[in-house]
């Protein structure tokens, strides 16, 4: 396996990276109120470890993570994914980066969901297609540590000068190398933002690429099957999703900054307020029949907080209690 796979630095390539890099710049300079970078970065967070887990077949959506059993088996790999970025966060800083890392990342990442968190591959594996058929056969057990050190060689040379190329070509080729029984995709996704963090290149937000990545699933599959041959397709591929989930933060920031109301609320009663807002008027009963997965305790604790914010007004008994936008 070539470590680095051959690629070349297209004009197309260096725009993308501009336009990233003028984008990272521009947010990071915006004097954001904190409660709304808290919101944002609350949001991206809960999005990169969704749609990691999505792409690996998890069904759930965003608005189910935070309802029900918080240990079901699809709840704890989108958590152990936002730990493991939560550990990114706190505990990478710019240098070399070592083996260690990867195996911390790999068993946070299947924590409480499998004996083999943090342990390389010690039997022969494939990558199977969804009719069942084997399209890849990783490199054999006895070749991954030096293959580890090859790729750990490439990532902290300067062979690479731009951090997203170095932490793309890294994710196509531990995808290739394979170390790991389970978790190769949600660990080799999650070596992007280690590898960014190492070099420096701290976006000011979490970059949700695994939403546009879910989204565009099979064309993500397709060029990591195609990666070590067309590599250049493939960074083009990634550069752009990088590019779109960039947009949606501003857009975000953008929408939110548009609001006259100086409270940043929580998604679900962000979602809530507005129902009440688009009805003028709203009974309980109303808004249980929109949020059937939340229990009514949060629902109305929900309701709670946003009389206490003063967004909100309440009329009428237990009953036939209604809510209105408080009038300004």
């Amino acid at each position: 396996m070539k470590i680095p796979p051959s690629y070349t630095i297209t004009p197309q390539m260096l725009a993308l990276i501009a336009k990233i890099e003028t984008e990272r710049l521009h947010i990071a300079s915006l004097n954001l109120p904190k409660p709304l970078k808290e919101k944002i970065q609350r949001v991206s967070l809960l999005k990169s470890s969704l749609f990691s887990a999505r792409i690996e077949g998890n069904p759930l959506e965003l608005s189910d993570v935070d309802i029900g059993d918080k240990k079901s088996q699809k709840k704890l790999e989108v958590f152990n994914i936002e730990k493991a970025i939560r550990f990114i966060d706190g505990h990478v800083r710019k240098g070399d980066l070592k083996k260690d890392i990867l195996l911390q990342i790999h068993t946070l990442v299947l924590k409480n969901l499998s004996p083999d968190a943090g342990r390389l591959r010690r039997e022969a594996s494939a990558i199977f297609n969804e009719s069942g058929i084997a399209v890849y056969m990783p490199p054999p057990p006895r070749a991954i540590s030096k293959l580890l050190d090859d790729l750990l060689s490439f990532v902290n040379s300067d062979t690479e000068k731009f951090p997203l190329i170095a932490a793309f070509i890294a994710h196509l080729t531990f995808e290739k190398i394979h170390p790991f029984l389970d978790g190769n995709g949600r660990a080799g996704r999650l070596l992007i933002a280690i590898i960014l963090k190492s070099r420096g290149w701290d976006f000011i937000f979490t970059v949700p690429f695994e939403e546009y990545l879910d989204n565009h699933k099979n064309d993500y599959y397709f060029h990591l099957d195609k990666g070590q041959k067309n590599t250049n397709d493939y960074l083009l591929f990634m550069l752009e999703a990088f590019w779109q989930q960039t947009q949606t933060i501003k857009a975000q920031i953008e929408e939110e900054l548009k609001k006259d109301q100086k409270v940043f609320l929580p998604p679900r009663q962000e979602e809530i307020y507005n129902v009440i807002s688009d009805h003028k008027v709203v009974s309980f009963d109303t808004i249980r029949r929109r949020f059937t997965k939340v229990p009514e305790r949060t629902l109305r604790y929900d309701l709670k907080k946003l009389l206490d914010h003063k967004l909100i007004e309440k009329s009428g008994e237990t009953r036939g209690r209604y809510y209105r936008v408080k009038s300004k």
